[in-house]
């Protein structure tokens, strides 16, 4: 059984897609990279980078980190560290 998908249920439009897609999509790629040992991925832009670590740990970096949100923010955790 293949994986891929069957190419005849596709337009050709959507098999050559858009040029910007495509470029928007490289670059995007560019910014993603795996550890080998550790199996974690991660996504740099500039001096932000995010972290996802196939055990559940995630890390956000960056110079500045901003929540905005319509209601609440709530943090649950055994211990939550400030500072």
């Amino acid at each position: 059984m293949s994986d891929m998908p069957d190419r005849t249920k596709f337009t050709p439009h959507m098999l050559l897609g858009d040029a910007e897609v495509w470029k928007k999509l490289i670059a995007l790629a560019a910014m993603i990279d795996i550890e080998p040992g550790s199996g974690a991925l991660i996504v740099r832009n500039g001096k932000s980078v995010l972290t996802l670590r196939p055990d559940g740990h995630v890390s956000v970096r960056g110079v500045r980190i901003s929540q905005t949100a319509e209601r609440d923010i709530a943090l649950d955790a055994a211990t939550i560290n400030l500072n």
